[in-house]
């Protein structure tokens, strides 16, 4: 496979997805949704486990290693909670191809995606996403970002702030509730197809696509990332902030750092 098919294949699931293919992720969509409402309304365990995120403690890593496994054992007979719908199109798509193509597939997707893992992105996503970013959320985004189709995947490389064009993310900026741009289903969709097509578990997965990866492909790809990578800054460096990303941060900057000034002093944090 290569990245002209790929990116047909993304854009088939988008296609399938529909309208929802650019609408923002909800961690909950109830009909009556009151759209004066504080927007960032955390009680103290959601925020609790947003800054938990961010910090990634080692305790609750293990926690939540032990929580992966319950989850396993329960849910082995429900496709893994596949319910994106870009993810859930893709996984359709997917799920007809041979397994060496879909580890091929996913091969260029964890390219891709390594393309988007810069400081300049990381703040662009901090913004969009509330003013909080961990490792697991910055992986999510950057799967969203794939999830968005080649033309705005291409377009935030090249200028991160290109995103404050985007009709989901105006929709993030325009929410009373928390949206995220962030896919995580997209994360684990090859997965889940090999496993369709093999009738092998999962985690065999990983190590079968590592084998076909083209070395000298995957270092070429991190060495045009590191090529690229821009100059590192704070995000609470408002007046840097705004010059690198100047519509991301009208759009987003005051409610971002608002929450995660919010968080911290709730929690007794210094940021």
């Amino acid at each position: 496979m290569d990245i002209d098919r790929f990116w047909v294949l993304i854009e088939q699931a988008r296609a399938t997805a529909g309208p929802a293919a650019d609408q923002a992720v909800r961690d909950f969509d109830e009909p009556d949704d009151d759209p004066d409402r504080d927007y960032w309304d955390f009680d103290d365990v959601d925020l609790q486990s947003a800054v938990t995120e961010v910090n990634n403690d080692d305790d609750d890593d293990d926690e939540d290693d032990d929580d992966d496994e319950d989850d396993v054992d329960e849910g082995e007979d429900d496709e893994d909670d596949v319910t994106d719908p870009v993810a859930a199109a893709l996984l359709e798509i997917l799920a007809k191809l041979p397994a060496a193509e879909i580890a091929a597939f996913d091969n260029i997707f964890e390219d891709q995606r390594a393309r988007a893992e810069r400081d300049d992105i990381a703040n662009a996503a901090m913004l969009i996403e509330h003013g909080f970013l961990g490792d697991d959320s910055f992986d999510d985004f950057r799967a969203g970002l794939v999830a968005l189709g080649r033309t705005t995947f291409e377009a935030a490389l090249n200028n991160p702030d290109s995103l404050a064009d985007h009709v989901l993310v105006r929709e993030i900026a325009a929410a009373h509730d928390p949206r995220w741009l962030g896919r995580e289903d997209m994360l684990f969709v090859a997965s889940h197809a090999y496993s369709t097509v093999t009738g092998e578990d999962e985690v065999t997965f990983y190590d079968f696509a590592e084998g076909l990866r083209d070395a000298d492909a995957q270092d070429e790809t991190e060495h045009v990332a590191e090529a690229m990578k821009p100059r590192a800054w704070e995000l609470t460096d408002e007046a840097e902030t705004r010059r690198v990303l100047p519509r991301l941060a009208g759009l987003f900057y005051e409610r971002s750092m608002r929450n995660r000034q919010r968080a911290m002093d709730r929690l007794g944090l210094r940021d």
